[in-house]
């Protein structure tokens, strides 16, 4: 009887744990992913600014925000 009695309460500990673990994945998921969006690092002047600033040429791109060229040395 004790055995079947152990049985039951190891049972009941596991679906407990289980269902404990499944909580904390589900509140860490939530959690995890904000409303808040995150805004950009540096706006597009000042990337341009900083490209010029170390000599490349920026071109502005409506896609991607723009990208900084730079020519390096031995490159024609």
């Amino acid at each position: 009887m004790d055995s079947r009695c152990c049985r039951l309460a190891r049972s009941n500990l596991r679906a407990m744990l289980r269902s404990g673990a499944a909580l904390v994945v589900a509140v860490s998921v939530l959690a995890g992913c904000g409303g808040v969006p995150v805004p950009p690092t540096y706006t597009q002047d000042e990337l341009k600014a900083i490209c010029e600033r170390h000599g490349g040429w920026w071109h502005p791109d409506g896609l991607i925000g723009g990208y900084c060229e730079y020519q390096t040395d031995g490159f024609l």
